[in-house]
C-alpha cells in the first residue's frame, strides 16, 4: 500500500481532532502559510501508531509533497479565480494542506472554465439544441448555476 494516501488521511483526521496545525494569514497575495513539518509529523506519528513501522519514509514523503504543492501554489496563485480560493482555502474548517488546496483549486478552476465554455457554446447555438449536449446548464461567470434545461425528448446531442 502506498504511504502517500495513508499519510494524507491520517494527517486530516489527526489535525481535525487536535487542531495542532499552525496557520498564518496569507501575505503577499499567496496562499496562507502552514507549518508543513508539524502537519506531516502528526500524520507520520498517526500512521506509525496505526500500522507500525512500514519501512517507508512517510514523514519525508509528506514533507516533499507539501513543499512541491506549496511551490506550485505560490507560482500559480494569481491564476486561480477568487471563487476557487474562497471555496478551497478555508484554514479554519479543514486541516491545512497545500496538496489538498492545490487539488481543490485546480478542480474548481477547471469546472468554472468548463461551465463558461459550455455557456459560450449554448449562446452560439443558433437553434438552441442542435449541437448541444443535454442537459444544458447555464452558469454565472463565477460558476454558480443559474438554470438547467433538461432538453426535450428526441433532441439529444449528435456528438
Amino acid at each position: 500500500m502506498s504511504a502517500k494516501p495513508i499519510v494524507m488521511a491520517a494527517a486530516i483526521a489527526l489535525g481535525a481532532l487536535t487542531g495542532s496545525v499552525c496557520v498564518a494569514a496569507a501575505q503577499g497575495g499567496g496562499p496562507p502559510k502552514i507549518d508543513i513539518q508539524r502537519v506531516c509529523q502528526a500524520g507520520a506519528s498517526e500512521i506509525i501508531s496505526v500500522f507500525g513501522d512500514t519501512g517507508q519514509d512517510v514523514l519525508g514523503t509528506c514533507i516533499q509533497d507539501e513543499e512541491m504543492a506549496r511551490d506550485q501554489l505560490h507560482q500559480n496563485w494569481n491564476d486561480f479565480p477568487a471563487l476557487a480560493k474562497q471555496r478551497c482555502v478555508q484554514t479554519g474548517e479543514y486541516l491545512p494542506s497545500y496538496v489538498e488546496w492545490q487539488a481543490c483549486l485546480e478542480m474548481t478552476r477547471d469546472v468554472i472554465k468548463m461551465r463558461q465554455d459550455r455557456n459560450a457554446a449554448a449562446s452560439a447555438a443558433s437553434n438552441g439544441y442542435s449541437d448541444m449536449e443535454c442537459p444544458i446548464v447555464k452558469t454565472d461567470a463565477d460558476g454558480n448555476i443559474q438554470w438547467i434545461d433538461a432538453c426535450p425528448l428526441g433532441r439529444r446531442s449528435r456528438r
